[in-house]
């Protein structure tokens, strides 16, 4: 490997590393000094190396297309020309700011006038029914579990939502009013005594869906009909039988809440600082293959054994702003978080009896 340093008098020479040399440098090229270059003293090495004599002849011998444009020796002044930087800080002074937030819940009522009629369901008593039991083990496989539903239902309406689904044979409700509720619905039946269920207590969690505990308040109190099928309005009239769907419940479950507006992504910041410019002058076309790094290591030394002196080094200076902050202040804002609160009135509720 051919690379360049400084003899004991400040002079740049070439000198040629064997190939364990190399290895014990990460990047011998690199370590190449940016100066005014003096190469009195390479002569030999510039006519032994046999990869050095290749890059050159190349550097010396352009196509005939370029002849015009490019003068080797010119362009190697030019190539081995240093750059010599300066920076010199500037200081501003200036106050910080702090922004103090403050969040704002605002809500704003939509009122749902396009379903004045509900349906509800009187589940027919059955004998076989297992109700009431405790257990917090659940076999999703084994015992069906239907996972197309929501699971934040209070215990009667989750007894709803297993009524209006025609597979479920049973529900499981977990929970309370000041932790919220948990429903879960499953297309196996409890079984006799609860055998289907794992290590199964007396309790308050597993439900047939035939249980009565759960049902709605008018069909307790039975003016609400006992056949299947048999619908009752809510005015104690009779009425055509219609096929069981339970569109929403007698009244409405939690509101419903639109997420918070989602702010808009800050835009990126622009660059402070411009990208230094390269020391090396651009390659003549007929040498643009060897613009990969590890293709152009012998480009420096080249030049060197063909001049014997660069141009003088250009003086780039950078001027970095610092700032000194004397003081700060404080400013409040207040972010208003919108939600839609979607509250739905009922004119009429049917109740249907299913088994």
């Amino acid at each position: 490997m051919f690379i360049l340093s400084r003899d004991k008098h400040g002079t740049r020479i070439a000198h040629v590393l064997s190939a364990y040399e190399v290895a014990g440098h990460k990047d011998p090229v690199g370590s190449i000094e940016p100066a005014t270059p003096s190469y009195s003293d390479n002569e030999v090495e510039c006519k032994t190396n046999t990869l050095l004599q290749s890059t050159i002849s190349r550097v010396l011998n352009p196509p005939a297309s370029e002849t015009s444009t490019y003068t080797p020796t010119e362009w190697c002044t030019d190539f081995l020309r240093q750059t010599d930087w300066s920076t010199v800080y500037t200081t501003s002074s200036g106050v910080s700011t702090y922004t103090d937030w403050t969040i704002t819940h605002l809500f704003v009522t939509k009122t749902d006038l396009d379903h004045p009629t509900s349906t509800m369901y009187c589940p027919i008593p059955s004998k076989g029914a297992t109700c009431g039991l405790d257990s917090n083990i659940i076999a999703p496989i084994d015992q069906g579990e239907d996972w197309s539903i929501e699971h934040y239902y209070n215990p009667e309406e989750c007894q709803q939502v297993c009524l209006e689904h025609p597979l479920c044979k049973a529900y499981r409700i977990d929970g309370s009013e000041e932790k919220g509720w948990g429903c879960e619905i499953f297309n196996v039946g409890l079984g006799v005594n609860g055998s289907n269920v794992i290590s199964a207590k007396p309790g308050t969690q597993w439900w047939d869906r035939n249980c009565q505990q759960h049902i709605p308040t008018p069909c307790k109190a039975g003016t609400a009909p006992t056949g299947a099928g048999a619908v009752t309005s809510a005015d104690g009239q009779a009425s055509t039988p219609i096929v069981p769907r339970r569109l929403n419940p007698l009244h409405p479950r939690a509101p419903i809440i639109t997420p918070a507006p989602i702010l808009p992504r800050r835009a990126a910041p622009v660059e402070e600082r411009a990208v230094l410019e390269k020391r090396d002058a651009p390659l003549p076309p007929y040498m643009e293959d060897l613009s990969y790094f590890w293709s152009s290591v012998y480009l420096t030394p080249a030049c060197s054994c063909l001049i014997t002196s660069a141009l003088p080094p250009t003086l780039k200076t950078t001027i970095p702003t610092v700032t000194k902050w004397t003081s700060s202040t404080t400013v409040s804002s207040t972010y208003e978080d919108w939600f839609t609160v979607t509250t739905t009135p009922r004119e009429t509720t049917t109740y249907v009896s299913i088994n």
